[in-house]
């Protein structure tokens, strides 16, 4: 028998993206590995996630 978790927590609404390098540093994580399409990194999501984590100077890795 197999267990996933694939999802503890979920933000959602104005200012939830803030709400992620608290929940980094809470879980003790070292490092994130950011995981997204084209079209989020070119209209800008993508960015906004890495300025959160580069003001929190939480390291990661960049999957598009």
């Amino acid at each position: 028998m197999a267990r996933y978790i694939l999802n503890e927590t979920s933000y959602f609404g104005v200012g939830c993206r803030e709400e992620l390098a608290n929940e980094v540093k809470a879980r003790g994580y070292k490092k994130a590995l950011l995981v997204s399409d084209k079209v989020l990194a070119e209209c800008g999501v993508l960015g906004k996630v890495k300025e959160v984590l580069n003001k929190a100077e939480i390291a990661y890795e960049e999957f598009t």
